[in-house]
């Protein structure tokens, strides 16, 4: 009864891990002002590349400053304009988009899931 509690517990925790990422993103607030910041065509602040790929990622998620506006440029000039070519900011998997870390972690509570389980049959 006991293993079946702490193996319980230590997947609940290893879930918040993985999950905690999203916590760590980039907020609404920093997006909100580098679109102000990019509306007359530069940028003028000192941003970081996960904040401006952050709000390249919201810009291309929202239909509206797709069809109107140019940000997306914008954003894109200024990210080549401050990475070395051919870099991509982030661990991210080519074909799918899914963060590493997410990826790795269902793949570790699916393990954990399957030995919980072949442990009460036997």
């Amino acid at each position: 009864m006991k293993v079946k509690i702490v193996c319980v517990l230590a997947l609940a925790i290893l879930l918040s891990l993985v999950f905690a990422s999203v916590a760590l993103a980039v907020s609404q607030a920093t997006i909100d002002a580098i679109i102000k910041d990019a509306q007359d065509g530069h940028i003028d602040g000192t941003w970081t590349v996960a904040e401006i790929q952050a709000t390249l990622n919201f810009i291309k998620n929202n239909p509206l400053y797709q069809q109107y506006s140019d940000l997306a440029g914008v954003l894109q000039d200024y990210l080549a304009s401050i990475q070395p070519p051919g870099t991509t900011p982030g661990p991210v998997i080519h074909f799918t988009g899914s963060e590493l870390l997410l990826v790795l972690g269902a793949g570790i509570g699916l393990v954990g899931s399957g030995a919980l389980l072949r442990r009460r049959r036997a």
